[in-house]
């Protein structure tokens, strides 16, 4: 193995999050890199779900914003 395998992981092998299929087996996905990178990721039934990032204010600056 080279430093820069080691310095740069496999996308795939770099978990993200856990999160549940919207399909109808509801099965628990990880969800890596690579599939953020694609938009989409299957789970252990075949449905393939969309991934979808969001990004948002922090807390202060949303209340602050509200008042």
């Amino acid at each position: 193995m080279s430093l820069l395998t080691w310095l740069r992981p496999n996308k795939e092998d770099v978990v993200v999050k856990e999160a549940k299929s919207k399909g109808p087996s509801k099965s628990v996905m990880t969800i890596t890199v690579g599939d953020i990178q694609r938009g989409k990721i299957k789970d252990a039934y075949g449905y393939e779900n969309e991934v979808v990032l969001f990004v948002r204010a922090n807390k202060a600056d949303r209340k602050a914003k509200a008042k």
